[in-house]
């Protein structure tokens, strides 16, 4: 099982710079973002990979340094919305992802099997139901398009987004109903509101093909007001609500800063025989921070990952 590292954490980072730097932190697989740009802080960045800036000479350019750093492509993401009602915008959002299931079967490099494309599907909470046959009409037809490209399309449940349950994880792989639809499994959207990894492991690890950890902590805020130190300064900020109906907080955190225990979830993990690298990622609420290195932070993820696989007995290969 792998470490890996997933550059939607790297925003502005161009991968002429982020495949040799994370190779020579330790990272042995990169899972590449592709999105158009990220809201952080409140601002638009666009995003250095973004699909629409990679040329044919840069697509082949990223194959040829993942093979010759014996790197491997676990997945691409390429998130878009499929709640959309407008219809030029779903058609767009429809074609990104499409072009992206093809960009997984360009980049993929030789001997390996090819990457996941990994995309949530956005809207809030309660939206699956309203937007039901709207939904399983879309991913049915991008999991048939992606079945015939021989690429899984995995579905990443968010906290606060139309698939934040268990439940609704597991709705959507089983309404499909195609073979080439997964999940891209993050386990910290379910820590942030009180579900433990006892419990959602053993559900979604079984339905997913790619995986992202990140590190967290959450607080309930009917229990009072924290202490002053609890909130990590600069980082951003969530607000959800558990499954309890309870309201939480949370920070999406580097690796070593929260109260994910990482060394538990990866024998959790390995119970149910995941064998694809598990990549890190750092959230736009980390990369709010101000004068946030995405490279120089990479390092000491790296070292905390390396870490936790070494308590847990787990191989990195």
């Amino acid at each position: 099982m792998r470490i890996g590292y997933n550059t939607w954490s790297m925003a502005t980072v161009p991968f002429e710079e982020f495949i040799p730097g994370l190779a020579e932190i330790g990272f042995r697989a990169i899972a590449i973002s592709v999105v158009p740009g990220y809201t952080i802080g409140g601002k638009y960045v666009d995003n250095a990979a973004a699909i629409d800036r990679l040329t044919r000479d840069d697509r082949a350019a990223i194959k040829r340094a993942f093979e010759e750093r014996d790197l491997e492509l676990p997945s691409i993401i390429g998130n878009q919305s499929l709640v959309e009602e407008d219809p030029r915008r779903n058609a767009a959002a429809m074609q990104r992802l499409r072009d992206t299931i093809d960009l997984c079967v360009e980049l993929c490099p030789g001997g390996q099997a090819l990457p996941t494309l990994n995309t949530g599907i956005a809207g809030h909470t309660g939206e699956l139901e309203q937007k039901r046959e709207m939904v399983l009409d879309r991913l049915g037809e991008l999991a048939g398009y992606a079945q015939q490209r021989g690429v899984a399309l995995c579905i990443e449940p968010h906290v606060g987004g139309a698939i934040d349950t268990i439940e609704r994880a597991e709705y959507i792989v089983h309404a499909v109903n195609n073979p080439a639809l997964r999940l891209d499994f993050d386990v910290s959207h379910f820590e942030v509101v009180g579900v433990p990894t006892q419990e959602s492991v053993p559900r979604l690890m079984p339905l997913a093909s790619a995986a992202e950890i990140k590190d967290q902590h959450f607080r309930y805020c009917d229990n009072g007001d924290p202490s002053p130190d609890w909130l990590v300064q600069g980082n951003g900020v969530g607000r959800a609500t558990a499954p309890n109906g309870r309201p939480v907080e949370f920070q999406f955190l580097l690796g070593g800063e929260g109260t994910f225990d990482l060394p538990a979830y990866l024998r959790l993990v390995q119970a149910q025989e995941f064998d694809k690298p598990i990549a890190f990622e750092a959230s736009v609420q980390c990369q709010a921070r101000p004068g946030y290195d995405a490279l120089k932070e990479a390092r000491g993820i790296f070292n905390w990952m390396q870490s936790g696989w070494r308590q847990a007995g787990v191989s990195e290969d």
